[in-house]
């Protein structure tokens, strides 16, 4: 690590962690109504966070993913353009998470 860092890679697992604990549920809208979801799988590494939504046996359009928290709130929408046979989907999210300082010449 480089002792120099203003911003230490321990942050990078704060921000990982509350975004992943935001993940509440999802909806997928399909063939032009939204249908909710639960998260079938979140996976953190290093200053990735990906979450995954699995559709399994419907089938049609696919036409966006949001991922909700607990109250509802939507705070990640995905579009898609996807026809959907009987097998499985997995529609994944994935973040990178990055922090900088601003410094003294980024703020002039």
């Amino acid at each position: 690590m480089n002792d120099n860092q203003v911003v230490k890679p321990v942050v990078i697992d704060w921000i990982s962690a509350l975004l992943e604990d935001k993940a509440h549920r999802s909806k997928v809208k399909l063939n032009g109504q939204y249908v909710n979801y639960e998260i079938y799988k979140k996976l953190r590494d290093d200053n990735t966070l990906r979450i995954y939504i699995y559709l399994e046996t419907e089938e049609g359009f696919v036409e966006e993913a949001q991922l909700l928290t607990s109250s509802g709130e939507v705070w990640a929408v995905k579009p898609f353009s996807i026809e959907k046979k009987d097998d499985g989907l997995i529609i994944a999210f994935e973040f990178d998470i990055q922090v900088r300082e601003r410094g003294v010449s980024d703020a002039l």
